[in-house]
């Protein structure tokens, strides 16, 4: 779409009907969500109506077309929750979702299933984290990135965290964003298809919040933040991306070192703009 594109409401149908209907787009790649788990924890009832109904809606818009519609759904490994404590998780692994968010998503995927045929195509992702500059401070890279500026700025010496003993996959959002081109640009899947999406590494996230300090122009401290530990925490994520990658040949080539970083310097940036911002003019 251009950047004068209508900005629709998933929750508002009619809308969001005459929108998709007038583009009549060929393939749609759906990634808006509500999509922190802690969030989703806070307010379910907001989670479900923007992950379930909102991609309902969505989905039904796209059938009205009348044209054939390749809709590739952005969902997430958290859809397999319990059963990462068996080890990593394939795409034929029964998913056992402890999160709010996990289970709209989840949900999601079984109500677009249910929905395809009659020119409607469907391709689930199953996305492990990623990250990169731009994203918001709810999600941990992020979070630690801007705590640890606020460190070098003054504002304060200590990085508030949750737990740093679990283990998570993490790709840059560019290597995502690769992802979801070569699945649009490649073949029309004739029956329901799933790909984990992830980089095949899992790292601790005290290994992440350690790197980042490491580069921090003034000694940080960490504090443990209660409201930052998650009533289930899953200790370790891991995936197989065996299929995706004989699929496309796609995999996540973008060092880890090189993304923290690159968020870190995004947070330094924003402060400091902030910063600017308030001074007297």
């Amino acid at each position: 779409m251009s950047a004068d594109s209508p900005v629709v409401d998933l929750l508002d149908e009619v809308s969001l009907t005459a929108a998709v209907t007038g583009f009549r787009p060929r393939t749609i790649v759906h990634l808006a969500a509500a999509s922190s788990v802690a969030d989703a924890a806070r307010t379910p009832g907001v989670t479900w109506d923007v992950n379930l109904i909102g991609t309902r809606n969505l989905a039904h818009a796209a059938r009205r077309t009348g044209e054939p519609v390749h809709f590739i759904f952005a969902s997430t490994a958290e859809v397999y929750g319990r059963a990462f404590l068996d080890g990593p998780c394939s795409e034929e692994t029964t998913p056992q979702p402890v999160s709010a968010y996990g289970r709209s998503k989840l949900a999601a995927e079984h109500l677009l299933e249910d929905l395809t045929g009659d020119g409607f195509s469907l391709t689930i992702l199953r996305l492990f984290n990623h990250t990169g500059a731009g994203q918001d401070e709810r999600f941990v890279v992020p979070a630690f990135a801007a705590q640890v500026a606020a460190a070098e700025a003054g504002v304060d010496d200590a990085i508030r965290v949750g737990n740093l003993e679990a283990r998570r996959d993490f790709s840059d959002v560019d290597d995502i964003i690769e992802a979801y081109s070569a699945i649009a640009a490649g073949p029309t899947p004739e029956e329901v298809i799933r790909y984990n999406v992830g980089s095949g590494t899992v790292r601790s996230i005290r290994s992440i919040l350690d790197l980042l300090v490491s580069q921090a122009r003034t000694p940080v401290k960490a504090v443990q933040d209660p409201q930052r530990l998650r009533a289930v925490d899953i200790p370790a994520a891991q995936g197989d991306f065996s299929r995706i990658r004989s699929a496309f040949g796609w995999r996540a080539t973008t060092p880890f070192e090189s993304t923290a970083l690159s968020v870190l310097e995004d947070q330094r940036a924003k402060l400091a703009s902030s910063c600017s911002a308030r001074l007297p003019k």
